[in-house]
């Protein structure tokens, strides 16, 4: 031994810094079985707000429609034909801006009541004059439906769930 140093001067190993292979594959793992069951209900979660997304603006519309007529003391009209283009809420008094332009909702399926194009007239009273039933919201490869129905007193809900 040379004079001064001591047994603990010794030079000391430095501990490993990162991750072992077992570690990092353990890790992959488990992030792969997470991802796995979390997958199909995030798809569903998507296709439920897009849904929900669609449902609303066609109530949002709807309601606009009666306010305005009740608004303007003179009928209003809500023509819905193609949900893929969107839709429009003509000015009752004529002018070439509308109330209301709509874009459209891609992937999202929109069936009616009658199966063909659907007129909602709303007269001054905010009841309906002309046209009822009810639109059906959805996204088929998902399963997830909503109905936006339109009762005689004008008055626009959208129910979870397919319409009967």
């Amino acid at each position: 031994m040379q004079p001064g140093r001591s047994l603990s001067a010794r030079p000391r190993r430095h501990a490993s810094r990162g991750f072992t292979l077992v570690e990092m594959m353990t890790v992959v793992s488990i992030v792969a079985i997470l991802v796995t069951v979390a997958a199909p209900s995030f798809a569903e979660m998507v296709a439920t707000q897009r849904v929900r997304a669609a449902a609303s603006a066609l109530t949002e519309s709807l309601w606009l429609a009666r306010a305005e007529a009740t608004k303007r003391n003179t009928d209003v009209g809500f023509a819905f034909a193609d949900a893929q283009a969107g839709w429009t809420i003509r000015d009752p008094a004529g002018s070439a801006t509308p109330l209301l332009v709509q874009s459209g909702f891609a992937g999202i399926e929109f069936t009616t009541q009658s199966g063909d194009a659907v007129r909602f007239n709303f007269n001054a009273y905010g009841r309906l004059s002309a046209g009822g039933g009810w639109i059906q919201v959805g996204d088929a490869h998902a399963g997830v439906y909503r109905c936006v129905a339109v009762s005689t007193t004008g008055r626009a809900t959208t129910t979870k769930g397919p319409c009967s």
